[in-house]
């Protein structure tokens, strides 16, 4: 169902959207979630397939409204709008910016490639933005910070607060300085009562342009990118030795040590079960794992009349997965395979949701389910 957010963004010319609004799927806004809380550093939580029940129903096309305010207490406000922030930003950066490789940022200096030294380079103090992204065809390198508001006067300090945030690192490349786009996006939501009524969604978004690099340091750059969204996808997911692996390769500066690096990762990835979607064609080859509402299951093998149980019970289970294949190509570091690959778009799957990237997010219950890897 589609829901809308009154626009603004800064250069106006530059916006992906004609008219005062932008609207997005709220099953892309809950898949996105699904992804983020997944790949955000720290304990990974449920499945958030929840947001249909929370706003007005009001039917699509109409604004993206909650029915009363999430929580009362100041600390809930802002934990869940900047969650809720989150969500709704990156749904907008994969529809809108067609992102869709995403690694995020802790509080160091993250190596793509230590080996070709290309790495992200803090220049200030303070929290790092959210993201660095790129297209499915390893184009487009974006810097981007995500807040959530819930400003009665609008998201326009908080936008200040973004934009600050986004500008706080650089991706270099043998010390040079690489173009980026750099994008700060609010999101204040809308309840019904009490509270402010209309959902805002504010975005900042000049192109910060650097030094030429050559060619083949950007294939480096955004295959580490890809090996880091992979790593941070499947590690809450049970694959945390291929996690380390993928992560590893992006460290090692020795090439004699990456040559063991790279067989150690072959290994873990031919060891991992291979998963397959029932009754369809279409998806398949994937590498994964059950996420419900109560996180991620990591600890037993779910059976298919498990997942119908687990369905029935409301926990609204759902696959969780990426492309065996693809995770294959980006321990090789084989950017060409990589580009060819996802710029097969996705076959159309009544049930099964892509995301661009290889990614894969499957409902599960009676009409769908994952066999393999017992």
């Amino acid at each position: 169902m589609t829901r809308t957010f009154l626009h603004s963004f800064d250069p106006p010319t530059a916006s992906p959207v004609t008219g005062p609004t932008v609207d997005l799927e709220v099953s892309d806004i809950e898949d996105a979630g699904i992804r983020e809380v997944l790949q955000t550093p720290g304990a990974a939580y449920g499945a958030w397939s929840i947001l249909d029940a929370l706003l007005t129903p009001t039917g699509a096309g109409t604004p993206f409204t909650f029915r009363e305010p999430l929580g009362h207490a100041r600390e809930v406000k802002v934990a869940l709008s900047g969650l809720f922030g989150r969500f709704v930003a990156r749904a907008y950066l994969e529809r809108h910016f067609n992102l869709s490789i995403f690694a995020h940022l802790g509080s160091r200096t993250i190596d793509l490639d230590r080996r070709s030294q290309v790495k992200i380079k803090r220049l200030s103090r303070g929290d790092l933005p959210d993201w660095i992204a790129c297209a499915s065809d390893l184009s487009s390198l974006t810097v981007a910070e995500a807040k959530g508001c819930h400003d009665v006067g609008g998201p326009a300090k908080a936008l200040d607060r973004a934009w600050a945030q986004a500008g706080r690192i650089d991706v270099t490349a043998r010390g040079r300085k690489v173009t980026v786009k750099r994008i700060a996006i609010v999101t204040r939501r809308g309840t019904a009562t009490p509270g402010p009524v209309e959902a805002h969604l504010s975005v900042r978004d000049p192109v910060d342009e650097g030094e030429p690099v050559d060619p083949k340091e950007k294939d480096v750059l955004l295959i580490g990118l890809l090996r880091l969204h992979i790593a941070n996808l499947i590690k809450p997911l049970g694959h945390v030795e291929l996690a380390g692996a993928l992560r590893h390769l992006t460290h090692q500066p020795f090439a004699r040590r990456l040559q063991r690096d790279l067989e150690r990762a072959r290994t873990l990835l031919d060891a991992v079960p291979v998963r397959e979607v029932e009754k369809t064609s279409t998806v398949g080859g994937l590498v994964g794992g059950i996420v419900t509402r109560a996180g991620p299951v990591t600890d037993a093998h779910v059976a298919p009349a498990d997942q119908e149980a687990l369905a029935r019970l409301n926990l609204r289970p759902v696959f969780v997965g990426i492309e065996r294949d693809l995770v294959s190509a980006a321990i090789e570091a084989e950017s060409q395979v990589v580009r060819n690959r996802l710029a097969d778009a996705a076959r159309p799957d009544e049930f099964a949701r892509p995301d661009r990237a290889g990614g894969w997010i499957v409902p599960l219950g009676k009409e769908r389910r994952i066999t393999g890897g017992a």
